[in-house]
This record gives C-alpha cells, sequence and structure tokens, in this order.
C-alpha cells in the first residue's frame, strides 16, 4: 500500500481490509478475489472445531494456544 500510496505504484494489493489511514490517502479499494484459508493441524490436536472468530484470533495474535479452544 505504501507504494500506491506515494505514487511508486497505480496499483496496490493487500489479502486484507484497508486500514483507515491508507483509505485517508485516497486510495479506492477494489475486491478483484477473495484469498481461501484452510487450517490444517494435527490428527492428535484435541480441537474438532473452530469458528471464524477463533481461526482470525489465532492469526491476528489474539490467541496463542490449542487450550483456549477446547470445549
Amino acid at each position: 500500500m505504501a507504494d500506491t500510496i506515494d505514487g511508486t505504484c497505480d496499483i496496490g494489493m493487500s489479502s486484507r481490509e484497508l486500514k483507515q489511514s491508507e483509505l485517508d490517502s485516497n486510495v479506492t479499494p477494489t475486491v478483484i478475489a477473495m484469498d481461501g484459508i484452510v487450517v490444517i493441524v494435527n490428527n492428535d490436536n484435541p480441537v474438532t472445531t473452530l469458528s471464524r472468530e477463533q481461526v482470525k484470533s489465532i492469526f491476528t495474535g489474539e490467541s496463542s494456544a490449542w487450550s483456549e479452544f477446547l470445549q
């Protein structure tokens, strides 16, 4: 995004929502595709299901232990 904002590039690619600071820099977001994410874990992992919110918390670093998802 930085190169697009400073004018070095005409097109910037991102696999995330743009930050407010990026939107405030007069870039125009256009969705052309959605990323597919697959979570693969070891068969011995005791966690059997994860919600979208739980997967997001893993990827954002909010959650860091499988024990947080045991039911």
